[in-house]
Order: structure tokens, then sequence, then C-alpha cells
């Protein structure tokens, strides 16, 4: 995607260059410069030098060179439309569409995003209540305590027809868009909607970024398939995506590995270890 020069010149002029470095490198001011051990090579001795005035840093040992966009792609692995849309969330500028239907496709993606996370949090606070006990005893079986539940936001869906949709048509979602979210599916013989996950563990499945794309649900009774995952929609593929790659993605550009694993539990197994992993 092409960006307007403006929009780019916008950015580097709200996103301050050495307070974007210096989360990453350890900066000292030196005049109007500050300096600092380059984070792109082995050196003791400082070399690394950001000039907020010229809009870029400069590495005189190795040569890396770039404005704050480049600092995001180099040392978080990103591409230039992902480091720019980071930065501008954190500008509070809003990414420009270039046609009347890119804009409304990316509403709507936008509608979608939120809706998922709606139902986020409705798993979460579920499988919290009374009725995701068993759930919440399965986990517990399987080794993971609350903090690990917490951050990788497991939720349950509960085995009450319409428990889902009843909940979200009372924030104002429609069904439509619910079906479009991949939360609810039409029986092919017809008839009432029906939820797409009943009584399963749920993992929410999360972009790059970290952003809600879809869920997988682990049976707790008897299913015809123990996991299920969300179906197609605009905002998920399932073989484009790869789980916990949000929290893996730096580590794995850091260390220039990454350990694949086959399911969701064993992600989250070799993560309490402290391991940079993902799923597909």
């Amino acid at each position: 995607m092409a960006f307007p020069p403006q929009f780019l010149d916008e950015i580097r002029a709200r996103v301050p260059l050495a307070e974007l470095i210096a989360r990453r490198v350890k900066l000292k001011k030196r005049g109007r410069e500050h300096e600092g051990l380059c984070p792109f090579h082995s050196e003791k001795t400082p070399s690394f030098t950001v000039s907020e005035a010229k809009g870029f840093y400069h590495c005189f040992g190795c040569g890396a060179h770039g404005d704050a966009i480049g600092f995001v792609m180099r040392s978080e692995g990103l591409s230039f439309p992902e480091a720019v849309e980071k930065l501008a969330g954190e500008a509070g500028l809003p990414v420009p569409q270039s046609s009347p239907e890119e804009r409304a496709a990316a509403r709507r993606r936008a509608d979608l995003g939120e809706i998922l996370e709606l139902a986020c949090a409705w798993f979460e606070t579920e499988l919290s209540g009374a009725g995701g006990a068993a759930a919440l005893a399965y986990l517990g079986a399987r080794g993971l305590r609350a903090e690990t539940i917490a951050q990788f936001r497991l939720g349950f869906a509960p085995a009450r027809r319409g428990a889902l949709q009843k909940a979200l048509n009372a924030k104002g979602v429609g069904d439509d868009l619910l079906v479009e979210a991949g939360l609810l599916k039409r029986p092919e013989g017809g008839g009432a909607l029906r939820d797409y996950f009943f009584d399963r563990v749920v993992f929410p499945i999360a972009d790059r970024r970290g952003r809600i794309l879809a869920f997988g649900g682990r049976a707790l009774g008897d299913a015809k398939a123990k996991y299920l995952n969300s179906p197609d929609t605009p905002l998920f593929h399932k073989g484009r995506v790869l789980y916990n790659l949000a929290r893996a993605r730096q580590a794995a550009h850091d260390t220039g590995e990454l350990i694949v694993a086959e399911g969701y539990m064993d992600v989250i197994a070799l993560a309490r270890a402290r391991c940079g992993t993902a799923a597909k």
C-alpha cells in the first residue's frame, strides 16, 4: 500500500525519534544529539547516534541508518506498512485508505475486530463464572495457573445455546455480523442460527500485533472434533496465521529462531518455559 508523503511526514513529526529508540537503546545526550551502543551489531564503544533535528539515526560502526519507520522495521522485524500502522496508532493518526471501497472494507474489518474483542472478553468472563468450573478444572489439570490463563486470555464457550448471541445482541451487535465474524453459523438445512463454539475451552487467536482474529476451541464433552477453529472470515485465514505470533515475534526476530509446535497447549507450555513459540 502506498502512503501519502504528507501522512508519513506527520508520523515522523509526532513520534519523538529519541524517545522511540530509547525503548531499546540506552541513550545519552551529547550536545544536540543522543548516542548509545548500536542495537544492530555488537560494540563496546558507542557509535550509534540519534539526531532529533535531522530526523534520523546513524551508526558509524555498521552503517545502519534510517528514520523512525525504518528503526521499527529493523528492530521489530516489521514490513513497511506494518511499521507505519504501528507508529500511526501511537501517534493517534488514522491510516488513510485510497478509495471508498478500501475505506469501507477497512471499516468493516475494524467492526469485526471490535466484535471479536467483545466475544473474547465474554468468553473470559464465562470461564471465571460458575459455569466455567469444569473448564477451569481441565486447564488446572494441564498445569495452567491463573496468571497464564489471564496472559493468554483463555475463555469458555458454555453449553447454553444462544448465550453468546444474546449477550452480544444486547450490546447492539446484529446476527449478520456475528455470522461474518465466525461466532454464529447457519445450519445447512435451515433453521435457527447456532453458536459456532459450544461447551469448549476457548483459545483466542491474534494477529502479529495482538488483535483478535478468531478462536480455537477444545471440546469438554462429546464432540465429533476435539479441536475446532473459527471458519475463514474477512479477518481470518487459518493457513496464514500462527498462534502466539504476537508474543513470539520479537524474540524470533532478535534470535533468528522460532519453535513451531503442533497445538495451543503445546505453545502455552513452551511459553511458560520462556521459549519463543508459535503454532500453525
